[in-house]
């Protein structure tokens, strides 16, 4: 019978915590060197796993089931895996990914880290798409099921705009953007692309392609000119990807044994148990991990119940709201314990005043200790302002980032009202009491004043960002103003200090806060407290950034918007 840990619920090391820490990890390892472990670990990856690990107690998994698979927790899998010399490797069975192209590069550095530990990865897939392929070229070997396709056939993107189909049912919608680049609401207001929208597109097209062809290109052996044609020739037929080395076998699932000439496979589940523990020393300094990830807006966070197979466009995968935030930092400031944080950020944006509320807390916060920041799939607009106060910032090269600028727009919605037969009598008490309603467009004297509104806050937005990043604000604009950037765009530019993944991120908190490598990494709940370090499994959830609902609870609410310019999908 597998040993209880007894130290789960203190939130605090202690010595005779520490020493029963010992025991435990002690009695655990024998107890699994006893077990045989396998030659190789079958895991099934799902299309969509989260950055970081979800809670949820008993109720909310009796009614949605067990939480998703995040990559944190793949990762360290790998990294227990690494530390048993038995195993051989693992055999990954793909079903196809749904994700940013940043968590698809957070799941090929972890297949590298395990291969230059000395462990073989094969990939194994009923076929394979482009997503799928740029992951699986970082393994040893890809394998895909008799009668399946590569179907590696490039990246495609839509800008889609409802301004016409809007008018069709009487809604207009007004925007005052800072500059041309920041058309969040270009979808709403436009017929059609607007040329800076249309090359800042193109640019992140071009960067996230590069990307993906120097992935494929590394991890296959190929030159950069072969990995695009692999991609420009595609789709493949199975024998003939083989013939070509675009696959390195042919086999069903059942041939995978024999092909790896041993029988000794085991599920990741099976396996576990077997699986020597990576025995940490107890130590009273911790790294919390604090998220930013949704929507900004004033308030508390919320986040939607259940799974998700794919992201929907039309429902916000979370709020985040700054007095949730502003008190888990606060929290933290009052833990002698804390040693450093990572800032986790997966975000396009949201309410101004939100994302000011929050940078404001994270700047005292970084007083106090060494403050790192990861961004995710998108850290843009105001995804970016809450980045400013970090020590360091770490990206993937895929992480969309930038979009310094600030955009405020309405919906005018009176002719929907009257071709619904809907009659409205307005009773107004002061001169521009009718600036939010969307019976009418903005007067004259409304825009002004409210183009001055937005023009400040961009003023603040730009100081921080040159305070932070060491920037004169002449060198910054040409890089502000809306424009969006890859994560590797952002590093030449000086948005970025390093692009790499999450770890990256927490081994340089490690190395500002001079703590060893084996200091406990909390991820702070959606309660005040963070969770207790051996808790840190079970930590709060990572989703997508919100998409079309998202933005238009922004539009709606009257408030100046930090807001990521077009809407993405990978």
């Amino acid at each position: 019978m597998a040993i209880k840990s007894p130290w789960q619920n203190m939130p605090k090391q202690t010595a005779v915590t520490s020493a029963i820490r010992s025991i435990y990890v002690t009695l655990s390892n024998q107890q699994r060197q006893r077990q045989d472990a396998p030659d190789y670990i079958l895991m099934t990856l799902p299309s969509l796993m989260p950055a970081l690990p979800e809670p949820r107690g008993l109720i909310r998994r009796q009614v949605f089931g067990e939480p998703p698979l995040s990559l944190w927790e793949v990762d360290r899998r790998f990294e227990r895996i690494a530390n048993d010399p038995r195993p051989k490797g693992v055999i990954l069975y793909l079903r196809g990914f749904t994700m940013p192209l940043a968590d698809l590069q957070t799941l090929r550095d972890s297949i590298k880290r395990l291969r230059e530990r000395g462990k073989q990865v094969y990939c194994f897939a009923q076929q394979y798409d482009l997503a799928t392929y740029y992951v699986a070229s970082a393994a040893d070997e890809v394998i895909i099921q008799p009668g399946g396709n590569v179907f590696t056939v490039g990246l495609r993107q839509e800008a889609i705009f409802l301004k016409d189909a809007l008018n069709q049912v009487g809604v207009q919608v007004e925007s005052i953007a800072i500059s041309p680049y920041k058309g969040a609401a270009d979808r709403f207001t436009r017929s059609d692309i607007s040329d800076a929208g249309r090359e800042q597109l193109e640019w992140i097209l071009d960067s996230r392609y590069e990307q993906i062809v120097a992935g494929i290109a590394e991890g296959r052996d190929l030159t950069l000119e072969k990995a695009r044609e692999i991609i420009d020739n595609a789709p493949y037929l199975d024998r003939f990807a083989k013939g070509i080395s675009v696959v390195d076998a042919v086999l069903y699932e059942e041939e995978l044994y024999t092909y790896l000439g041993t029988d000794n496979v085991k599920t990741w589940e099976a396996a576990d148990k077997a699986i020597l523990l990576h025995q940490r020393r107890a130590l009273d300094k911790y790294v919390a991990v604090l998220s930013i990830d949704g929507l900004m807006l004033p308030g508390e966070s919320s986040n939607p119940p259940g799974n998700t197979p794919v992201p929907l466009p039309v429902v916000s995968s979370g709020r985040v709201g700054d007095i949730t935030v502003v008190r888990q930092v606060r929290a933290l400031m009052q833990d002698d314990n804390l040693g450093a944080v990572v800032l986790f950020v997966d975000s396009g944006g949201g309410a101004a005043n939100a994302a000011e509320a929050m940078r404001s807390a994270l700047a005292e916060l970084a007083q106090k200790v060494p403050l790192v920041v990861y961004m995710n799939g998108v850290a843009a607009s105001g995804g970016y302002l809450v980045s400013t106060p970090g020590r360091h910032i770490v990206a993937q090269p895929g992480t969309i980032t930038g979009s310094i600028g600030v955009v405020l727009a309405k919906p005018i919605a009176g002719e929907l009202r009257s071709k619904l037969y809907v009659n409205a009598v307005e009773f107004l008490r002061g001169k521009n009491a009718d600036i939010l309603s969307i019976t009418k467009p903005f007067s004259e004297e409304q825009r002004t004043w409210l183009r001055e509104s937005i023009e400040r806050t961009y003023e603040l937005f730009l100081t921080q960002v040159s305070r932070s990043r060491e920037m004169e604000t002449d060198a910054l604009e040409p890089l502000a103003g809306g424009r969006v950037w890859t994560g590797a765009q952002a590093v030449e530019n000086g948005l970025v200090d390093e692009l790499g993944g999450f770890r990256t991120a927490l081994d340089r908190a490690l190395e500002f806060a001079s703590l060893p490598d084996d200091t406990p990494v909390a991820l702070v709940s959606s309660k005040t407290q963070p969770l207790a370090p051996q808790l840190a499994e079970n930590a709060n959830p990572a989703a997508h950034i919100a998409h079309w609902r998202g933005l238009l609870d922004g539009v709606l609410n009257g408030q100046a918007q930090l807001l990521l310019p077009f809407h993405l999908r990978d």
